[in-house]
């Protein structure tokens, strides 16, 4: 009973690559190159100066930042210095940080392009295909992946229970948060007219318990809890990118229920995931004997591979097979690869 519930799972895990990869010029209706998804080390891009501009304390370390990377650093290396720099001097302008990556990829899930996506196609013929419980993994910020969800079957997220459904057959696992999910930030000063002024913030941040689904007024520039909710200002809940170790923002629960469901899962699809990300590749060391783990990948699949599978306990005796692909997101929607993929280990039918 266990081995065949296994065999109908599916878990898939998608990373910066994947949003960055999520339309097809030659078939998508209109993809803006501006708010083209960036990969970790082109978040502070010229190209989103109009919304770093907003961010006063952010874009002072712009030039230090870019000069770097322009001689070639690693920008996790470059960022997370200048990060323990204000810690030491009790800074406080990293708090900017989270403000300017929901704005930059709120407007991104918005603006990037009109029409379908990959998420799309990929919801779609996953949910259709011969897996029966699928999770969602999904270590991007944006709203790409929820859109794509409401849009399959107008499944609303209003909550964060709301990404657990019981009664779909996917779950749906945002570890590093969504651009979409606030705390009421405490402490938050106000300016002289007696608004939020969280950019001015100069002691550690007090955060409510309570995580919220929240939506945004772009006009007013507002964010707002649907149908009403206490009062205060909602601080977003993502993980800085070059938090080392990063850690888990979304409930517990979503975590709890990601593991068990690795433990019994014996099919991942890993989508432009870098293997960098430490707690990730600690939830997947627990994979079953004889999993599979395709990693599809515009960069250098084999090296993921490798770091993912030095994080698999004893991943040889295991018996647990990864196959790198070194093609994106977009293309492998479109190739055989996904379709064998999703027909292999079906049961032929049997003639009348």
């Amino acid at each position: 009973e266990m081995a065949s519930a296994i065999s109908n799972r599916l878990m898939i895990i998608l990373g910066a690559g994947a949003s960055c990869d999520c339309a097809d010029r030659d078939t998508a209706a209109q993809v803006s190159d501006v708010y083209r998804p960036p990969l970790t080390k082109d978040i502070f891009a010229q190209q989103f100066d109009g919304i770093l501009g907003r961010y006063p304390r952010v874009t002072a370390r712009l030039d230090e930042l870019r000069t770097k990377l322009a001689k070639g650093g690693n920008f996790e290396e470059i960022f997370r210095g200048l990060l323990e720099s204000a810690r030491n001097h009790q800074n406080f302008w990293p708090l900017q940080l989270p403000l300017y990556l929901r704005e930059l990829f709120w407007t991104i899930s918005l603006d990037y392009l009109q029409g379908s996506s990959k998420f799309d196609t990929l919801v779609r013929r996953v949910l259709e295909s011969r897996f029966e419980e699928v999770m969602f993994f999904n270590l991007n910020y944006d709203l790409f992946l929820e859109n794509a969800l409401t849009n399959y079957d107008h499944h609303e997220f209003g909550s964060l229970s709301s990404y657990l459904p019981q009664s779909k057959k996917w779950r749906y696992v945002k570890p590093h948060g969504s651009v979409n999910w606030a705390r009421i930030l405490e402490n938050c000063p106000l300016d002289g007219g007696g608004g939020f002024s969280p950019s001015s913030l100069q002691e550690m941040p007090v955060f409510s318990t309570e995580l919220r689904v929240v939506r945004w007024n772009r006009n007013s520039a507002e964010f707002y809890i649907p149908g009403g909710g206490p009062p205060g200002y909602l601080y977003p809940q993502v993980v800085v990118p070059t938090d080392s170790p990063k850690s888990f923002v979304c409930p517990k629960e979503h975590v709890d229920q990601a593991r068990a469901f690795i433990q019994n899962c014996q099919d991942f699809l890993l989508i432009g995931f870098s293997g960098r990300d430490e707690d990730v590749i600690g939830l997947l060391r627990e994979v079953p004997s004889n999993s599979r783990l395709e990693i599809i990948s515009k960069g250098d699949a084999r090296t993921i591979c490798r770091r993912v599978s030095s994080g698999i306990e004893k991943a040889e005796v295991k018996k647990v097979i990864l196959s790198p692909h070194g093609i994106g997101f977009s293309r492998f929607t479109g190739d055989k690869l996904f379709d064998r993929f999703l027909g292999a280990g079906s049961i032929p039918k049997s003639k009348a």
